[in-house]
């Protein structure tokens, strides 16, 4: 038999073990689908990407861009990577949110194990991608994003049932935590990994990116699924147990019951199936044989607070709202489906989170309108109005582009429906219009008039006479118009606490070149604006809009006692007020007898330093009584 020489053999074995080995996974060397852009349920805009590859890189390069109200929004993204989906470089310009810029320079990614380059939630495709990386790098536990640092997880669900197929796409999920903050769902392709469908948030509003090959009537049945599974896997993070339920006692602490009244030292309040039986001092409350007691001393008990303007969109966000001391929020135009399933799973205690009360957005149409549920006529506002009352919202939410005769019909069937009316003024109205209409509270601080003017005088006196309400959202006001030279942090100290892509987001936010002697006048001029309003008897509500939800309503606080309001009416303004301008002062916002037992016990006193706010160290929500720092974890804060 005929020997093979040695260099022979050897290129023969090696060609075995080749052709044996698994190979590299293949590049999607094709243009990858482009995507419908959907924020609130609205579709806005797309992104599209192509992929150019050779014998050993690819390069992705990405448009985003979407009309937000009027506003272009763009982001402009390459990124260069090997076979194996190792990135090599990376640039990423532009915005992902009006107020949100990126700006992300990789010129030579470091090519370490478990590294990817990524810089916020766009571009999707790169986010499919990063997805592709886990697969072909054995899924890691965790991922490290270049340029930010910041440790990603990723899980895939294939035995999620009811979407395997999404209107012809053979889909499988993946979760994606710590690239926003929140969990993201994505849902690629499974034979060629393209991204089909995505529910994340953009700016913490919600936003979807579903297949552009889908027709409108598929997208927004897509956009739901995704949304509504979304929920689902987000919920399977929340494991905080309470401290105590059913019955139980705090004692020590001084009382501030949120009616006026002066604070009670060394008192106790006393629980029992989710109701206060008893709140008052030591010596007037009998406490019943073996029922379990919380030593508060030195601390104080108050109120669980309001956050009377906010945007939920994702079920952990609702630990952090419980451990900034907020256990009732207003929603203020959410996405439908996703409002209504955090609310329900809050409400009930499904999930860890406040009480949800949702005000239903309604816009006028056209591709600037803000929010998927819109209206053109009378008829149309009618119909809107009907679908939020018969789905247990509070509220109707005006916005810009509804005109007049419409706007004339929403709030007449809203007051028909027994629903109050709050919103923006819309374009075609002034204040006055709106108001005498019969908007019945106002979001954010629309009144302009030089503080102590004749003009401002008129116009105090008659929003007290229409029993109008503000909700001035001013501490998302200071944080957009800060100066660039003044770091975020100095205004919000619970910053240094929040995930670290909600930080880099909120800080790219700011007035730019305005000097901060600019934007402490500004400020000021709207703090004696506040000031007015209150002293006339003006209800003033505490909000938080798109600052760190639940936590800015600390903020929120702090200003309205700059303003030059108490400390008590200050905290009212986040307890009481709410809940009696909501028609709930029966329900909660005071500690009394028979009342919902949402309250908070906080080291030191606000009275004294109204900054003791931020200092929740529990929090009881509906009488399920919780400490503060599991879940501050289970939020992802530290």
């Amino acid at each position: 038999m005929r020997t093979v020489p040695t260099l022979r053999r050897l290129l023969l074995c090696a060609a075995l073990v080749a052709a044996l080995a698994p190979s590299a996974p293949a590049l999607a060397v094709r243009t990858p689908a482009s995507l419908a852009l959907f924020l609130l349920g609205h579709r806005i805009g797309t992104e599209t990407a192509t992929i150019s590859s050779d014998s050993t890189r690819s390069v992705l390069t990405a448009h985003f861009e979407y009309l937000d109200r009027g506003t272009k929004v763009a982001l402009d993204t390459t990124l260069a990577f090997t076979r194996d989906f190792t990135p090599l470089s990376f640039e990423s310009h532009g915005k992902s949110y009006r107020y949100f810029s990126i700006d992300a320079s990789v010129p030579k990614a470091s090519g370490a194990p478990n590294t990817f380059t990524l810089d916020g939630m766009a571009p999707i495709t790169a986010q499919g991608l990063l997805i592709r990386y886990w697969l072909a790098h054995g899924r890691p536990p965790a991922i490290t994003l270049q340029p930010s640092g910041d440790v990603v997880r990723i899980r895939e669900f294939p035995e999620i049932k009811g979407v395997t197929y999404l209107h012809g796409h053979r889909v499988r999920p993946y979760t994606i935590d710590g690239v926003i903050w929140g969990t993201e769902t994505l849902l690629l392709d499974v034979e060629d990994h393209d991204v089909v469908a995505t529910a994340t948030t953009a700016g913490v509003l919600l936003f979807e990116a579903i297949a552009a090959d889908l027709s409108e009537a598929q997208s927004r049945d897509a956009a739901v699924r995704v949304r509504q599974q979304a929920l689902g896997l987000s919920a399977r993070t929340q494991a905080v147990m309470p401290l105590q339920r059913s019955r139980f006692a705090v004692t020590g602490a001084r009382l501030i019951d949120g009616t006026g009244a002066a604070p009670v030292e060394n008192a106790v309040v006393l629980v029992r199936d989710g109701r206060i039986e008893a709140a008052g001092p030591v010596a007037s409350v009998t406490l019943p044989r073996g029922v379990p007691v919380v030593e508060a001393n030195g601390k104080t008990i108050m109120p669980g607070l309001w956050d009377m303007h906010a945007h939920v969109g994702q079920a952990e966000w609702g630990p952090v709202y419980l451990a900034a001391g907020v256990t009732t929020a207003r929603d203020m135009g959410g996405e439908f489906d996703a409002a209504v399933g955090l609310r329900d799973s809050w409400n009930a205690g499904r999930t860890v989170g406040p009480r949800l009360l949702l005000a239903g957005l309604i816009d006028g149409p056209g591709p600037a309108s803000f929010g998927h549920v819109t209206a053109a006529n009378a008829a149309e506002g009618r119909q809107a109005v009907a679908r939020y009352a018969n789905a247990g919202f509070q509220q109707i939410k005006l916005y810009t582009l509804l005109d007049r005769p419409t706007v004339a019909a929403i709030i007449d069937a809203a007051h028909a429906a027994k629903l109050t009316v709050t919103g923006h003024i819309p374009a075609a109205l002034n204040m006055r219009d709106a108001v005498e209409m019969g908007l019945d509270h106002i979001a954010h601080l629309t009144v302009r008039d030089a503080p102590g003017s004749d003009a401002m005088r008129d116009t105090v006196a008659f929003l007290k006479s229409h029993g109008t309400v503000i909700d001035p959202t001013l501490a998302w006001s200071e944080m957009l118009g800060r100066s660039a030279r003044t770091p975020l942090a100095s205004l919000q100290p619970s910053l240094d606490h929040v995930t670290q892509p909600l930080r880099r987001m909120l800080e790219s936010a700011n007035g730019g070149a305005v000097t901060p002697e600019q934007a402490r006048d500004r400020l000021l001029r709207s703090l004696a604006i506040v000031k007015a309003l209150h002293d006339a008897g003006i209800p003033i509500v505490a909000g938080t809009d798109k600052g760190i939800p639940g936590v800015s309503v600390a903020r929120e606080i702090e200003l309205y006692v700059q303003a030059g309001m108490s400390p008590m009416d200050a905290i009212r303004a986040a307890t009481a007020v709410p809940a009696r301008v909501m028609g709930l002062a029966a329900e909660s916002g005071t500690l009394e007898r028979g009342l919902r037992a949402d309250f908070i016990i906080v080291d030191g006193d606000p009275l004294e330093h109204i900054s003791d706010i931020r200092n929740v160290a529990m929090v009881s929500a509906n009488g399920r009584l919780y400490a503060t720092g599991p879940l501050w974890a289970a939020g992802g804060f530290r």
